[in-house]
C-alpha cells in the first residue's frame, strides 16, 4: 500500500471544511478520499500551529543550531568556573588549617 503524501495547501483547504461545519467529518473524509484519522490528525496540527503546520522549517533550522551553539559555549564557561572554584575552595581550606607542627619545640 503506497502513502499519500499531500501539500499543504490541499490540507488547508480540508481543514477549513471541516470547520466550517457545513459537513460531517466522516463525509468529508469521504469525499476527499482521505481517512477520517488523518483529518483529525491536520485539524490538531492546524489548531496547534495554524497553516504554518505543514510548511518546511528550512528557517526555524539556523535559529535553533545558533541556539545550542550558544547553549554549548556558556555550558563550557560555566564548567570552568566551577573549576576554578572548586580549586580556590581547596586552597582556602588548606590555608585555614592550623598547622600541625608545633613552633615550640
Amino acid at each position: 500500500m503506497r502513502i499519500k503524501k499531500y501539500d499543504a495547501e490541499f490540507k488547508q483547504e480540508v481543514v477549513e471544511e471541516f470547520i466550517r461545519g457545513d459537513k460531517r467529518g466522516a463525509q468529508i473524509a469521504r469525499e476527499r478520499a482521505i481517512d477520517y484519522q488523518t483529518l483529525r490528525k491536520w485539524r490538531f496540527e492546524f489548531d496547534q500551529c495554524g497553516a504554518e503546520a505543514w510548511s518546511k522549517p528550512s528557517v526555524a533550522a539556523p535559529r535553533n543550531d545558533t541556539r545550542i551553539a550558544e547553549l554549548e559555549r556558556v555550558i563550557g564557561q560555566q564548567t570552568l568556573e566551577i573549576l576554578v572554584l572548586k580549586k580556590a575552595l581547596t586552597l582556602a581550606r588548606l590555608a585555614s588549617k592550623p598547622s600541625t607542627t608545633s613552633l615550640t619545640r
